[in-house]
């Protein structure tokens, strides 16, 4: 005698065809694919999702040197993206300013960076921080005055959303003979 009958699990039909001899061997197969179906998306999806911290501290790297770039070019908006909301920063001299500050700055034309050099950047990841450290140097204007800088620099990076964004910088000058 053949019955069929329609099982719904996990998002999936299957047909369970029961004849007295195939019902256990029937059951147990539909139970190992509905195991197989809802475990293989997830077994993807954790192993793709598994973090590299080589990668991320290259990412952190290539991010500092885009932005670099992006004050070079006086591009704001890939600052403000990239910038965030409660950022600090302290400058060579000690002055403690906030990403609106910043922003304004470079709004105003009161700064303009001319060129950078970056050297020797190190990222460290810490989970969703990341502390970068380098050389710094520029060709700037500041106020209509050209000036070159060369610093020692920190700055802290907390992964938001899936996106690295600075939150704090601090230089430290470097007297060159």
């Amino acid at each position: 005698m053949k019955r069929t009958r329609a099982c719904a699990g996990a998002g999936w039909y299957s047909v369970i065809r029961m004849r007295e001899g195939d019902r256990v061997r029937t059951v147990m197969r539909a139970s190992v694919l509905s195991l197989f179906a809802i475990l293989g998306p997830l077994t993807l999806l954790s192993s793709s999702a598994a973090p590299n911290p080589a990668n991320d501290e290259a990412a952190i790297e290539q991010l500092e040197r885009d932005r670099q770039d992006a004050f070079v070019r006086g591009d704001t908006g890939a600052l403000d993206r990239d910038t965030a909301g409660d950022y600090t920063t302290i400058n060579g001299v000690g002055k403690l300013s906030t990403k609106p500050q910043m922003m304004e700055n470079l709004r105003q034309g009161k700064t303009k960076v001319l060129s950078v050099k970056l050297d020797n950047l190190k990222a460290r990841i810490y989970g969703d921080t990341a502390v970068l450290t380098g050389d710094y140097r520029d060709v700037n204007v500041r106020d209509g005055v050209q000036r070159e800088t060369h610093a020692l620099f920190t700055r802290v990076f907390v992964k938001k959303d899936g996106r690295w964004q600075a939150v704090t910088y601090q230089q430290t000058m470097v007297m060159d003979p």
